[in-house]
């Protein structure tokens, strides 16, 4: 994964891309692009050895959705770097946890190094590709963030270093269960060409990967 200054990391005007949400694949066309940048610092101090959060901060928000009237929608990819030694969780949307493995979902008293970011990986002054997330409403309109300082000492000074690449985007239209649905007849034959991946564009996570703690019998 690239740092911040790696352009080619971002998304960009003119690109195409899609995403999946509950069976149905959306595809669109990137038509602007504004980079924001933000600081948020942690609203306490974390006690040696102890949690903190989790915080929804209110300003991180991504605040339009799509207008069918303009049949245009917002999509914010964003990353971080730490400042600090806590480790930093994310849930996103706001009640679901993100970044655990199957076996070991969730930080706990047992082991809290799991689904967790570290200075080390996304430092504050160069965030890397890491930590990158996509956010889209109503799916994930807003993040959560917890903390947890392993050291001996309190951490008086944790900060979050925010970049975001707000996109504004035109809906191309839509495939579920191989049916292909565009948004307008001009865009008919440019959704088949995006779903046969003649013209390229690029997948985007909006929703975690997740899966059971045991197989299935027989896998």
């Amino acid at each position: 994964m690239g740092e911040w200054t790696d352009w080619s990391d971002w998304l960009r005007e003119g690109y195409f891309v899609s995403y999946l949400v509950e069976g149905i694949r959306y595809y669109e066309h990137i038509v602007q692009r504004d980079l924001g940048h933000w600081e948020y610092a942690w609203p306490e101090t974390i006690s040696a050895e102890s949690e903190s959060g989790p915080f929804i901060p209110e300003a991180l928000e991504i605040t339009r959705g799509f207008d069918a009237r303009t049949n245009t929608n917002r999509i914010w990819q964003t990353i971080f770097g730490i400042k600090g030694q806590s480790l930093i969780y994310i849930e996103l949307p706001t009640d679901l946890h993100r970044h655990g493995i199957p076996k070991d979902p969730k930080p706990s008293s047992a082991n809290r190094f799991t689904s967790h970011f570290e200075e080390y990986m996304t430092p504050f002054y160069e965030p890397t590709f890491l930590t990158e997330h996509f956010m889209v409403r109503p799916w994930t309109q807003q993040i959560a963030f917890d903390a947890y300082n392993p050291d001996a000492i309190d951490d008086t000074d944790l900060r979050l270093n925010i970049l975001i690449a707000k996109c504004a985007t035109e809906r191309i239209g839509t495939v579920e269960g191989g049916v292909l649905i565009p948004s307008a007849p001009r865009w008919t034959e440019t959704l088949d060409k995006l779903y046969r991946r003649v013209i390229p564009h690029r997948p985007l996570t909006i929703q975690p990967v997740r899966a059971p703690a045991e197989a299935p019998a027989g896998q």
